[in-house]
């Protein structure tokens, strides 16, 4: 009996650990158009299982979220690029999210994203984003939004300059054409069974779209107005003030929400104690980085761009 019930405990513990931990549902990439990206993944624990190892897309992330259902937060550890996420509830749906810059990488006027995905990633590009080069055929196109297959995949686009009159003609351009057309075939040394993925890149596929709208809401819901600094540049501000992980993240965390937030909300969302956030944000005072202060009955926290 004693043997039987060890045997019972160990199963329970050893073996959704090593197998059945659960699955992918979905990973989303949103490029903006400083080559920074924000990468969500929502993975599905098996029943049993107390603690889960999720692969990230690279190792060097910052702004790392981790909710369960209803946007629980839940506790985890970041090991190199995979976190373990330990389930204190039932939890039933596992929502990562992150920032990174380590995924991009520029090359004259060309920018190339490139993961390896164990699942089809949807990729969101910003509005008039000209694809270039593809590594293999995408799954689909919709817009501004691609999603490509699993594996090792590269990406490479360009980006119209900022202004209304290249916006418009962009526009007008993507409405003349359709995205994806026949044409001969290729004079190319490239093997043939990656003939159809270069005939994506040699055709320039306009992808038009509004994915802006939603990274733009989220940054200026709270005054109305554009932060003076882009995230890209604020992220390496950040890193001259020596701050540690939790100050990064809530730091970040402010800068999506527009520049200002509730004290609770971001203790809550990044699962920090009501005490350890208090002489957080004292500290993050103290360099100059916030402003603390009094609404009703509530602190908030606002950035020091």
């Amino acid at each position: 009996m004693k043997k039987f019930l060890t045997f019972v405990i160990l199963a329970m513990v050893f073996v959704p650990l090593v197998s059945g931990q659960g699955k992918f549902k979905s990973i989303d990439i949103v490029v903006y158009s400083a080559g920074y990206v924000k990468v969500t993944e929502v993975f599905v624990p098996s029943n049993l299982t107390v603690m889960v190892e999720i692969p990230l897309l690279t190792s060097d992330v910052a702004g790392l979220i981790v909710t369960g259902q209803n946007d629980t937060p839940l506790p985890f550890e970041k090991n190199g690029s995979k976190i373990d996420v330990y389930l204190t509830e039932n939890v039933t749906e596992i929502k990562v999210v992150y920032f990174t810059a380590s995924l991009t990488s520029k090359q004259g006027d060309v920018w190339t994203l490139k993961f390896n995905s164990p699942i089809p990633v949807t990729i969101h590009f910003p509005r008039g984003t000209i694809i270039v080069d593809l590594s293999d055929v995408p799954l689909s196109i919709t817009g501004n939004t691609i999603t490509m297959p699993p594996g090792n995949q590269t990406v490479s686009y360009t980006l119209p300059l900022p202004t209304t009159s290249t916006a418009s003609t962009t526009s007008t351009s993507a409405k003349s054409r359709p995205s994806i057309q026949s044409t001969s075939p290729m004079t190319s040394s490239r093997t043939p069974e990656r003939s159809n993925g270069y005939l994506y890149a040699l055709l320039i596929v306009p992808i038009v779209g509004v994915v802006g709208a939603y990274y733009l809401r989220r940054r200026f819901r709270k005054s109305g107005k554009e932060l003076p600094v882009g995230r890209e540049e604020y992220e390496r501000k950040l890193e001259s003030y020596n701050l540690n992980d939790d100050e990064m993240r809530a730091l970040l965390y402010i800068y999506d929400l527009g520049g200002k937030a509730k004290q609770a909300d971001v203790r809550k969302a990044l699962g920090i104690p009501k005490t350890t956030a208090w002489r957080m944000f004292k500290r993050l005072e103290e360099k100059g980085l916030v402003r603390v202060y009094k609404r009703g009955k509530e602190n908030w926290v606002e950035l020091l761009l």
